[in-house]
């Protein structure tokens, strides 16, 4: 047996990482504390202890053990990369910009920093810079290719014809994940050359490697869920818990299928001197996995452990969210913007913690919406993105669910229709501003002149005064898509 009393910082540090790697988190954790305790002025105990916080989503509490990082070693690149990258998620923009400038000062020649650096001025709307750093990040890495998947989606802004044809020659040499990034990214450069058929072929090559790298979707889990959320929060449920809850009528949720028009209903929102946009959070989701550890049963998961929380402890919840929503949001703002699409999942969970919440339901044609999902890179866990039918089959059973929400609970939701907000925004802005309870104001009609980092995929449109192309794109695909034409024809 080991003499725990005799073991040194790195000893410590040494026993983190290997629990990390055996997947026991809270031994990391306690490991990585204990060899602090030791020697709190080396900078990778601390960085142990971020990458576990930052793994369960604890990115403000990651962000502070970044910082101590730094602090610890100044002279440490990956710190600073690091706390760079964190800052950058969180929306500290100067912050994130001076972080990856003392590491080019530590590191002129990392591939790392310049590929952040790129993707922190295309989140502030700065193409030229985004594209001058992305070709260093190349230039010092070319072995690499996420750079140049990211360069590629700039090809409106920049010419980048010498990096297609780069990535042309690439792309059947590429192993799965690095394929998906070079397909998706030439499918967008061959879509601003109008070049659609080689654009969509690039999509689907994107696709099927993504598919085969993640997996397919599983439609019997997926009908499996919705079902249990429909059996769980009925009509019955609400009754039993009404006056449940937290009261504060500060958070509005937008929800929907991603590519719906959500990054531009919370630029609009986010323009509201009394109104803050947080982006998309995942504070819901990680409140609702963290049930069981808050009834003290691991036994039974969300949603079947609804029934058993109190009102105390669904209050709890509400408070618990506010605080985590708001860490960033000016204390004078009357509302705080969730945009996360996908929490269309946990309107359960809304219903019982903020009755008084408003909802915002972003809906949009779902031949224009299905391609352009089909065109983005989402995270792995997205697998009915990477298939037109299941694309398809994903948008009923949402609408199946959102429809159940509507009829059961008492939450106040407001339908907000992408192409009729591009048809007129000033009412369409109206409408939403008198939604959430915020007086008019001039500034949302100017939406695309905001400064805030934008860290979605529609970080370029909502930076452009509207345009009326992005309607009814899917005409230049229209022999491709019948799994989206005969879902939109039989709605």
């Amino acid at each position: 047996m080991i003499n725990t009393n005799v073991l040194t910082a790195k000893d410590w540090y040494d026993c983190g990482n290997e629990n990390k790697r055996s997947g026991d988190s809270i031994a990391a954790l306690n490991d990585f504390k204990r060899s602090i305790k030791l020697n709190p002025h080396i900078a990778a105990p601390w960085i142990g202890l971020a990458k576990l916080l930052d793994e369960n989503n604890q990115l403000e509490e990651a962000r502070q053990c970044l910082k101590r990082a730094v602090k610890a070693d100044p002279k440490h690149l990956m710190s600073r990369q690091m706390l760079a990258l964190s800052q950058q998620k969180l929306g500290y923009v100067a912050e994130a910009k001076c972080e990856y400038e003392h590491a080019i000062t530590l590191e002129p020649n990392s591939d790392i920093t310049y590929l952040g650096l790129g993707q922190l001025f295309e989140d502030i709307g700065k193409p030229e810079q985004a594209v001058a750093a992305y070709r260093k990040a190349i230039h010092y890495a070319p072995h690499k290719q996420d750079a140049l998947a990211n360069l590629l989606d700039l090809s409106k802004h920049v010419d980048i014809s010498i990096e297609i044809e780069q990535a042309e020659n690439l792309l059947e040499k590429l192993e799965l994940r690095e394929k998906a990034l070079i397909g998706y990214g030439l499918g967008k450069a061959y879509e601003q050359q109008q070049n659609y058929a080689a654009a969509f072929q690039a999509y689907d090559i994107a696709n099927i490697a993504r598919r085969k790298d993640s997996g397919v979707f599983n439609r019997k889990a997926f009908d499996g869920r919705i079902e249990a959320m429909m059996a769980i929060f009925s009509t019955a449920f609400f009754k039993t818990r009404q006056g449940w809850g937290n009261q504060s009528e500060r958070p509005v949720f937008i929800v929907g299928l991603p590519r719906s028009g959500t990054t531009l209903t919370e630029q609009i929102l986010a323009s509201h001197a009394q109104c803050f946009g947080a982006g998309e959070l995942s504070v819901l989701t990680d409140l609702a996995t963290g049930t069981p550890d808050r009834l003290g049963d691991a036994a039974i998961s969300w949603p079947q452990n609804a029934f058993n929380l109190s009102a105390q402890q669904v209050y709890e919840l509400g408070v618990d969210y506010l605080i985590a929503s708001g860490q960033r949001a000016p204390e004078a703002v009357h509302k705080v913007v969730d945009k996360q699409p996908l929490n269309f999942w946990h309107l359960g969970l809304i219903a019982m913690a903020f009755p008084n919440a408003r909802i915002v339901h972003c809906t949009r044609d779902i031949r224009d919406c299905g391609l352009s999902i089909f065109t983005q890179n989402f995270n792995t866990t997205q697998s009915w993105s990477t298939d037109l039918d299941d694309i398809a089959y994903y948008w009923q059973g949402y609408r199946k669910l959102m429809e159940h929400f509507k009829q059961v609970s008492s939450l106040q939701i407001l339908e907000v229709n992408y192409e009729e907000t591009v048809s007129d925004i000033e009412w369409q802005s109206r409408r939403l501003l008198d939604f959430v309870g915020l007086p008019w104001d001039e500034r949302v009609l100017n939406f695309h002149q905001s400064e805030r980092a934008v860290q979605t995929p529609s970080r370029w449109q909502v930076r452009q005064p509207l345009y009326q192309s992005s309607k009814a794109r899917w005409r230049n695909y229209a022999s491709y898509l019948a799994p989206l034409i005969n879902a939109a024809q039989a709605e």
